[in-house]
């Protein structure tokens, strides 16, 4: 069975579904509709029973093409990279990293948008730090700090792929001077590299909904276990797909973002600091866009 040559494994919040969309454009890449955040390899229950779902992203990708597949979770889940490598042990992977803070920053946004986060940063933050986890599911979601550990999340991928076969994008630059990045990234997974796609096509957080409704309908998650399966059987996952992006079209609109003040943003720096300093080390270069 086919699968994906070219794999986005995050980070989450990080410009994922914008690349994603860019490189999707290439006439020498196939990407299926669907399989940007597809989360195989980062969601246990997916993983156990959603292979066919998995494999049909490729299926029909011409031979002489190359498949792109992605997961901004991917990276981070724990069993993420082992999954990687046995299904998709010659893909390459590319990991976009946005500084530790505005990721954070940007991921407490977007839970508070689709009403999966009612706490103040603050606390949400403070929680963390203390030591309160969620579980598997929430934690892809909610762990607004260890989602930003990337040295750590990358020695992992590194157990099981080798430096060559990563490329590590830093989001700054990729915002700042985007076709030096996209040529960059061209090379790295072997397409023409003069190629220039729509840089129109991008992705945001809006920061607000029309109804508090369709948004619960759209992001909540049933806790019985028994009726997510049953729900999973009675409506295909394309249209669940289509559905869940129609109605956040409409529903979605631009509205004020959550407070950030100043004192929440030096507890986070705080914490990164060692973090960035150990990312730097294993990259071998310094990221001069976040020490601005």
């Amino acid at each position: 069975m086919r699968v994906p040559d070219i794999y986005i494994i995050g980070a989450q919040k990080s410009g994922t579904t914008t690349l994603y969309d860019w490189l999707a454009q290439h006439p020498q890449i196939y990407s299926h509709p669907l399989a940007k955040d597809y989360p195989y390899f980062s969601d246990d229950c997916i993983h156990n029973d959603g292979a066919r779902i998995f494999y049909s992203f490729s299926k029909d990708a011409p031979s002489n093409l190359m498949v792109l597949g992605g997961d901004a979770n991917a990276m981070y889940a724990s069993l993420g990279p082992q999954r990687m490598k046995q299904t998709m042990p010659n893909a390459r992977l590319i990991a976009i990293l946005r500084h530790p803070v505005q990721r954070a920053y940007s991921a407490y946004c977007h839970a508070v948008e689709r009403l999966m986060e009612v706490r103040p940063l603050e606390q949400a933050i403070r929680d963390e730090l203390q030591g309160i986890r969620y579980d598997p599911l929430d934690a892809l979601r909610r762990d607004y700090l260890a989602h930003g550990q990337y040295a750590h999340q990358l020695k992992r991928i590194y157990k099981f792929f080798s430096s060559h076969q990563v490329k590590v994008v830093i989001f700054e630059e990729f915002k700042e001077e985007p076709l030096d990045v996209l040529r960059d990234v061209y090379r790295f997974i072997g397409v023409s590299d003069d190629f220039v796609p729509d840089l129109e096509i991008r992705n945001q957080t809006m920061g607000g909904f029309r109804s508090a409704m369709l948004t619960k309908i759209v992001h909540g998650r049933p806790s019985s276990s028994l009726v997510r399966k049953m729900g999973r059987s009675v409506i295909p996952f394309a249209a669940r797909q289509y559905i869940r992006r129609g109605i956040n079209k409409i529903n979605h609109v631009e509205r004020s973002k959550p407070v950030f003040s100043q004192c929440v943003k030096e507890i986070m720096m705080h914490f990164y600091e060692e973090s960035i300093v150990e990312l730097e080390v294993l990259l071998e270069r310094r990221i001069a866009l976040w020490r601005c």
